[in-house]
Order: C-alpha cells, then sequence, then structure tokens
C-alpha cells in the first residue's frame, strides 16, 4: 500500500450533464454546490434474535441540489431558465441525466470515466436575481444506468456497463 499513488478527484471533473428537449447533453457548470444526496431507504428490522434492530437499505434516491448562476448565454442555464419561465409539470419536468465522476479509469491517451445515467425530476424551486441564481433540484427516478463516458469538447459519449 505505501507505493501505491493517490490521486484526488477533482471538483471540476465530475460534471453533471442535462439532456434538452434536442437530445444533446449540456453540461451544468456554472453550478456553485455539488452535494449528491443518496437518500438511502432505511427499513429497521426487530429480529426476536436479535438483542438490537438491524437496518436493512432497500434503495436509493439519489437527489442532486443545484444553484445555477445567471449566465444568459450559459446553455444550461438558458434551459433551465426557460423551464422556470413556462412553468412545466408532467413530463415536461423528466430530463435526462448524466453524470461523469472524476477517476479515469481507460488509459492516458484514451481517457474514459465511469458514469450514471438516469431519468430524473428536474424540481423548480427558486430565481435569486440578488443573488443572480437559479435553484432546483434533479431527483432520481427510477434505475440508474451505470456504465462509462468520454467527453470531447464538451461532448459526453455514454456507453452502458453491458457494453463498457
Amino acid at each position: 500500500m505505501p507505493n501505491e499513488t493517490l490521486t484526488k478527484l477533482k471538483k471540476h471533473k465530475t460534471i453533471p450533464f442535462i439532456k434538452d428537449n434536442e437530445g444533446g447533453f449540456l453540461r451544468i457548470g456554472k453550478s456553485t454546490i455539488f452535494a449528491l444526496a443518496l437518500n438511502a431507504n432505511v427499513v429497521t428490522q426487530d429480529f426476536i434474535e436479535d438483542e438490537a434492530p438491524t437496518d436493512e437499505v432497500t434503495y436509493y434516491k439519489p437527489t442532486l441540489p443545484q444553484e445555477l448562476a445567471a449566465y444568459k448565454g450559459d446553455p444550461a442555464f438558458d434551459f433551465i431558465y426557460d423551464m422556470f419561465y413556462k412553468l412545466p409539470t408532467g413530463t415536461g419536468v423528466q430530463k435526462t441525466l448524466l453524470i461523469v465522476f472524476d477517476g479515469n479509469v481507460g488509459t492516458e491517451a484514451a481517457p474514459k470515466f465511469n458514469a450514471w445515467q438516469a431519468s430524473a425530476t428536474v424540481v423548480l424551486k427558486e430565481f435569486n436575481t440578488v443573488d443572480e441564481k437559479i435553484t432546483f433540484d434533479l431527483n432520481f427516478n427510477g434505475n440508474i444506468e451505470r456504465g462509462t463516458a468520454t467527453v470531447s469538447d464538451g461532448k459526453p459519449v455514454f456507453t452502458t456497463a453491458a457494453t463498457a
């Protein structure tokens, strides 16, 4: 273990993307927070054979709150701001989310990164003109598709784990 090289993961290399209405991914880069909460569903079982109850995790329901700086011309801001203006509901707030995690699992010549792709509900919260931020939550729906991604010229390409 002492000979292992440690690599610190960097915030700017873990990248959230949201799919726009044309099918392209937009990088959420002007956000001031990245706090991916897993929201584990914990069920406590009090088995008669045990002295103390046992916790079991039955599933996770991740949420990624966002606080996006108000830069008109930033494609992610313009997309979310348009949603804010139109106040969509139902399927209008169901989007595809892609998170590309730092930590190259490929080679230096051909880097690739672990990634999650999932359906998410965009929950619009607040547009604060004093702080110049728009806040919203990305609430994961259903299953997380695991795989890898490459990013070239700011555009990700996701490959599912089955074919990764």
